[in-house]
């Protein structure tokens, strides 16, 4: 069992029953993302200050500063790219506009007390 397998993954509360979505989990020292149908793509890992930047920018349309990955539309699919890893993880229209709607809705904001918690 990795570590990915023992977090709490959630999706946004807009996203088709949880499939093919933006999966997002709070950990002890930030928060995780990976593709829902491709978990085997990797993870990508946030320190919360960057979490909340790479939220701010993804609700926002904002360019990428959070540190540890960009957003790059191509045509109509989101990447999210690591700069720390070699991880991409690429999301459909559908998927990426749940993720944003949930984050506009602040269903993403995390803080170090909640992820302690989980």
């Amino acid at each position: 069992m990795t570590t990915a397998d023992r977090l709490a993954w959630r999706t946004s509360s807009r996203s088709s029953n949880g499939e093919n979505c933006v999966e997002v989990a709070p950990a002890a020292e930030g928060v995780v993302i990976r593709h829902s149908k491709c978990p085997a793509a990797g993870t990508i890992p946030f320190p919360f200050p960057a979490w909340a930047a790479f939220v701010r920018e993804a609700r926002d349309g904002l360019a990428s500063t959070n540190g540890v990955a960009t957003i790059t539309m191509i045509g109509t699919d989101t990447l999210v790219r690591s700069l720390i890893t070699d991880v991409e993880l690429r999301f459909d229209e559908g998927e990426w506009s749940a993720f944003v709607a949930g984050a506009a809705d602040g269903e993403f904001d995390f803080t170090g007390n909640l992820a302690a918690a989980s």
